[in-house]
């Protein structure tokens, strides 16, 4: 066979860890209305790609796997890039202390349910 050699394609560039270490499976992610100016060393790959054009409506990095059939650390990668970017915005978790507890929760819906 002539011609170059085959490259494998790899989709992280070799790193296996996000240069975000406050991402969460958890945490949501948008794409920004305005694609920013990218310097000329920040090719975007195809999932890169995806992810922006999956992110016009809000979803958890667990979600954005799951529609990219991708690993989670691969997609914590992945937005991380876009995150130092500025392609996409990205929201914590809520705190745990921050939750409302479920039997709050449970309390007010069957309020809600008697009301009818």
């Amino acid at each position: 066979m002539s011609g170059s050699p085959v490259r494998p394609y790899v989709i992280t560039g070799g790193r296996s860890r996000s240069t975000r270490p406050e991402l969460a499976i958890e945490s949501l992610v948008s794409a920004l209305p305005e694609r920013p100016e990218l310097p000329d060393d920040a090719l975007l790959n195809r999932e890169h790609q995806r992810i922006i054009d999956l992110c016009r409506s809000l979803l958890s990095i667990a979600e954005v796997a799951a529609h990219l059939g991708l690993p989670l650390g691969v997609v914590k990668v992945l937005v991380g890039d876009l995150w130092d970017l500025g392609a996409v915005q990205v929201l914590p978790p809520v705190p745990q202390a921050e939750r409302l507890p479920t039997t709050l929760l449970e309390e007010v819906l069957v309020g809600l349910r008697q009301l009818r």
